[in-house]
């Protein structure tokens, strides 16, 4: 069924770029930073809330009819942002206030990772059958640990905003696959109607 496919591609896309995020964070930081001490456990408690607040937004969205697909699709579209601007700041030295403005992007990334864990979960018993569920969420284990295993090993060329620019590419294509399977969803209510 093409849209387990795109669930699937979804969760293995976000996730590749989420583990990305996870491992680069930290030097960006400390890049950007420079000499000065990075407070990585404040930063790290503020990433944590961001996240706490993203999982709160998710219920506030479906109280107001937000429909879990096009919840996503913005979610996917702003957190592809986020990692496009933090790679920015990362590569632009001269930046005014940019310690700050990349844990601004940071935080608003890990809003939409709080975001995403109730979201595809809901996407996942909408779409993929429970009796295949386990097999099918681990096969699509397979493309998200390639996608971070090559970027890790690639770090070295890509360096840290490379590996960011990466991580908001595959976002941004995890996000064209959320807009086919709303719209492949919305082409089956259409047709249930009929």
């Amino acid at each position: 069924d093409k849209k387990i496919l795109l669930v699937g591609a979804v969760q293995s896309l976000f996730e590749g770029a989420m583990y990305i995020f996870v491992l680069q964070w930290p030097p960006a930081l400390q890049l950007v930073f420079g000499d000065d001490a990075v407070p990585f456990g404040t930063v790290f408690s503020c990433l944590l809330t961001s996240c706490m607040l993203g999982s709160s937004l998710f219920a506030l969205l479906l109280k107001n009819a937000v429909t879990v697909e096009n919840g996503v699709s913005g979610m996917l579209g702003l957190a592809a942002g986020a990692l496009a601007v933090a790679s920015y700041i990362v590569q632009t030295p001269n930046l005014p206030h940019r310690a700050h403005l990349l844990s601004l992007a940071f935080f608003l990334f890990e809003g939409c990772v709080g975001l995403y864990f109730p979201a595809v979960g809901t996407l996942r018993s909408k779409y993929v059958p429970d009796s295949h569920k386990g097999a099918i969420i681990n096969l699509f284990r397979i493309p998200l640990n390639m996608i971070v295993i090559s970027t890790n090993l690639s770090i070295a060329r890509l360096g840290i905003a490379g590996a960011l620019r990466l991580s908001a590419a595959i976002l941004a294509v995890a996000c064209a696959a959320q807009l086919l399977l709303r719209q492949a969803a919305e082409e089956e209510a259409a047709g249930d109607k009929e």
